[in-house]
């Protein structure tokens, strides 16, 4: 074959292009340190490259994760370790004051007063807030606890109290043979249908309670029930999450078959089973595939159960004490919480609340006439004057017992001493939850004397501190997990970098060598090719 000059140029041309291109990728790969540019180099090495990458970057937010979960329980821990320190003082005050021998008034009122500070140091920690945000409020992080009262000033879906919540609404609701059932079950089966009666609703209390009668009346299980209008949304709310058996209970509610009653009152189910449920409100940080870490402590495992404008165990308790350093005689008492009546807070009784109270073995059921309570002094609807009502009709039932109006506060006192005992009645008719006098799980309520109310302090403050330990303790389990997942997670950083490292960067020496080879190669090759081709007419030409 007839090689000819062209021939030799071209080929030339074709091999210096091919050197220059392996110089170029090695001149790359030392200037970068990585084996290829782009992925059409090593379409392998590139598919490996995002696979570790991704997972480089994927611990790196775990760990962020894990670092923020760390200091949101830290802040926790600070917070319940300050009131273990509060509720300890409140032992030592308890004990001190039930020494009523060498106890002076005026100590016992000194004791009265820093309960009452430490009352309130309580309730600011309980609305502790870690970068914005609340961290004893469940999902409402961008709302406080409770309110200056100790009252709770939201409500929290928890172990111990179970919530659904509506969404907004306005009057006026019309209710219909249309949307007027739905389903409703505390275990997720076995329900039950309840039925609303035709009706206009101009009010959304009024709504709620008829919600609430309609439960109740559909079977005696659901007594523990209530249903309120919380700022226009409508609440269901169950105070006691476990039955006689111990087993757990929620709120299910189901849409009606036909005529959904769930819709109209904007209460969102799921779209395929129509089911809505109450769930307890954990914060949950991800620290791992499938690694989810609960780092939040629920109000209401702190202070007690409680839906909005309830007060909770611990605050409760605290006020009995305060309540029994102020008893100076030998009297019975029963302490509600304040009770706020004027134009602006209408207290309504519609003539069917109720709750008993039994003195000496005997018991009466006390029935509250309907009557509004406007702060109306002429009109006798005060809260004097329901204070004065109350007495009337106890009296009536043959109890000799006093209620006042405390300082904004209904107070039942019997002058013998003699034990008091209210219970709620039916849940949704219940007059002592409009009275603000608060029962336990066992919905009533004793009364004490001073001494009673100071030995039961002892114990009270005893329990809670056993309680704010228990949780403190299950928040440093938490930290320790998650400061052991946190190390895990460094080393897997640094496994993963290691193997991304291996895969994408070169061997420098290796890719230096082989530089200065190319360059060799390709100083060769210019060389050869100046000697290769012939001399031209135009090399001759001067």
């Amino acid at each position: 074959m007839r090689t000819t000059n062209n021939m030799l140029i071209n080929n030339m041309i074709f091999y210096m292009k091919s050197n220059l291109e392996r110089l170029s990728k090695l001149q790359m790969q030392v200037a970068t340190g990585k084996k290829i540019s782009v992925p059409s180099d090593d379409p392998i090495v590139a598919s490996r490259a995002l696979k570790f990458r991704t997972d480089v970057s994927q611990v790196k937010q775990f760990q962020r994760n894990a670092k923020d979960a760390t200091s949101w329980m830290e802040i926790t821990e600070d917070a319940v370790g300050k009131m273990g320190d509060i509720i300890q003082t409140v032992y030592d005050r308890a004990v001190q004051a039930a020494n009523t021998g060498t106890m002076e008034p005026h100590e016992r009122e000194s004791i009265r007063r820093e309960i009452e500070q430490l009352k309130s140091q309580l309730i600011h920690l309980a609305n502790t807030s870690y970068a914005g945000r609340y961290i004893f409020s469940g999902y409402s992080t961008d709302k406080k606890l409770l309110n200056e009262d100790g009252t709770y000033a939201i409500s929290v879906s928890s172990n111990e109290t179970a919530v659904i919540k509506g969404g907004l609404l306005q009057t006026p609701i019309t209710i219909g043979t249309g949307n007027n059932t739905f389903e409703i079950s505390l275990t997720g089966g076995g329900y039950k249908t309840i039925t609303l009666n035709p009706k206009t609703y101009n009010s959304l209390d009024d709504l709620a309670a008829d919600i609430e009668k309609s439960i109740i009346d559909a079977d005696p299980a659901f007594e523990n029930i209530s249903v309120k209008n919380n700022d226009g949304r409508l609440e269901f709310s169950l105070r006691d999450t476990s039955d006689v058996n111990g087993n757990s209970l929620r709120i299910y509610l189901k849409k009606g078959t036909a005529n959904d009653l769930l819709d109209s009152i904007n209460i969102k189910t799921d779209a395929i089973s129509g089911i809505t449920v109450s769930k307890s409100e954990d914060i949950n940080y991800q620290l791992g595939i499938g690694d989810l870490l609960n780092v939040n402590v629920l109000g209401t495992n702190l202070f007690g159960s409680g839906v909005e404008g309830d007060i909770g165990e611990v605050i409760l308790k605290l006020n009995n004490f305060i309540d029994s350093l102020t008893i100076t005689d030998n009297k019975s008492y029963i302490f509600g919480q304040e009770l706020k009546i004027d134009s602006d807070n209408i207290l309504e009784f519609k003539g069917n609340e109720k709750f008993s109270i039994t003195i000496d073995g005997v018991t009466k059921e006390i029935t509250i006439p309907a009557k509004t309570y406007d702060g109306n002094a002429a009109a006798g609807q005060t809260l004097d004057d329901l204070a004065k009502d109350l007495q009337t009709l106890i009296n009536k039932a043959g109890f000799s017992v006093t209620v006042e109006n405390n300082n904004g506060r209904i107070v039942i006192s019997e002058d013998s001493g003699k034990k008091i005992t209210l219970k709620e009645g039916t849940a949704g008719l219940d007059a002592l939850r409009k009275l603000k006098i608060y029962t336990g799980t066992d919905k009533t309520v004793t009364s004490f004397t001073a001494a009673e109310g100071l030995d039961n302090a002892i114990g009270d403050s005893q329990a809670i501190l056993d309680k704010f330990l228990s949780i403190r303790a299950d928040i440093g389990a938490r930290m320790n997990r998650s400061e052991l997942t946190l190390n895990r997670l460094e080393n897997d950083e640094l496994n993963f970098t290691k193997l991304m490292s291996d895969n994408e960067n070169v061997d420098l020496s290796e890719a230096i060598t082989n530089l200065l080879n190319e360059m060799n190669v390709y100083s060769a090759s210019l060389a050869a090719s100046a000697k290769v081709i012939m001399p031209t007419l135009v090399d001759f030409l001067t």
